[in-house]
């Protein structure tokens, strides 16, 4: 399955439409869904080559009442305020932490190139 997330106001990723692939495992609703990113992100919860996520975001809680607003939800939410305590890029979380202002200049950059 194939989604479009267009990104609030206030974040380095505002302004930009992100498209998402869903892969729904033969357990359904039992486990989680595969998310990833197919549009390039700057972003320490995800992989910068392959849009791969952090599989926390989605799988922490997973239960079969859960369905894909839920998942559309996490990521929503790691991009607003990413989880520094599981970073699939390390490099990218050492970034936000210690130079907060060059991270969001690449970011925002990054949306702007792949995300417009």
């Amino acid at each position: 399955m194939l989604i479009r997330a267009a990104v609030q106001e206030n974040t380095p990723y505002s302004g930009g439409v992100f498209n998402l692939d869903l892969q729904f495992p033969s357990e359904y609703p039992f486990k989680a869904p595969k998310v990833r990113f197919l549009t390039r992100v700057y972003h320490p919860n995800v992989k910068s080559q392959s849009g791969e996520i952090c599989a926390d975001v989605i799988n922490e809680n997973w239960g079969p009442t859960l369905n894909v607003l839920h998942c559309l939800t996490a990521i929503k939410q790691i991009l607003e305020q990413p989880d520094m305590d599981n970073p699939l890029e390390p490099e990218i979380a050492k970034q936000m932490h210690e130079n907060k202002a060059d991270f969001e200049k690449t970011a925002e950059e990054w949306t702007k190139q792949y995300a417009s």
